[in-house]
């Protein structure tokens, strides 16, 4: 059979003896098969779609296996697709920008699609603003008390620093850390068992009341919790 894909006219007459010449006949079958033997649709195998459907607005001959089916496209998760006469129309709905703005937060993906958070959450925003435990405390100030202005109770916790006389602190745990000649300022008073005076060597002096109203009174005087000198009282 001659080639059905280009079919040039037989160069002959078209009947002979009163009947249709042989090439004739062939030229005529031809487009006859390629015309889909009578029902006006080329075939795919005849380079034809095998279809006779006009398609609406947005199909597409799309591969079946065996022939074409016309579809349209579907949208999947994120994705819209919008069919005009003539046009398709594919967008994204799903996350175009993104931006954790001054949380300390940064995209490690890009920002559009699927996007995977890294960085540390700053404190501004209800983070530590660290990576670590001990960093973390650093940066609130948890964990070491350099001063105190009120009453406070710290369970466990060493202290370092300052520890001034303002307020009361309670501990519940061991106090270790402290240089009792550089850290800690303040009296003691002699009613916490201290002293009540910051200088070296003191002396204290007793009256003793006169035994007689022409008397004298007397005196003990002690000098570091020691009797150093007495008067008798008269």
């Amino acid at each position: 059979m001659a080639n059905v894909t280009q079919i040039p006219a037989p160069r002959v007459t078209f009947t002979q003896d009163g009947q249709i010449t042989t090439q004739w006949f062939r030229w005529l079958n031809n487009v006859y098969t390629i015309t889909g033997s009578g029902l006006g649709i080329t075939p795919v195998i005849n380079g034809g779609t095998g279809l006779g459907t006009i398609p609406t607005n947005g199909k597409l001959l799309i591969g079946n296996g065996t022939g074409y089916t016309l579809n349209t496209l579907t949208a999947g998760a994120g994705i819209t697709v919008t069919n005009g006469a003539g046009t398709i129309t594919v967008a994204s709905s799903g996350v175009t920008s993104f931006s954790a703005g001054t949380t300390g937060f940064t995209p490690s993906s890009p920002t559009t699609g699927a996007v995977v958070l890294a960085g540390t959450l700053v404190i501004a925003n209800g983070g530590t603003g660290a990576t670590s435990a001990a960093a973390a405390r650093a940066n609130l100030g948890a964990g070491t008390v350099t001063s105190v202005g009120g009453t406070g109770t710290v369970n466990g916790i060493t202290l370092t620093g300052t520890v001034t006389t303002t307020g009361n602190l309670t501990l519940g745990g061991a106090l270790s850390g402290v240089s009792l000649t550089t850290q800690v300022s303040g009296i003691l008073p002699i009613a916490n068992g201290g002293t009540g005076t910051s200088t070296a060597g003191v002396s204290a002096t007793i009256v003793t009341a006169k035994l007689t109203s022409l008397g004298a009174d007397g005196s003990m005087t002690f000098t570091n919790g020691l009797l150093t000198a007495q008067t008798p009282a008269t």
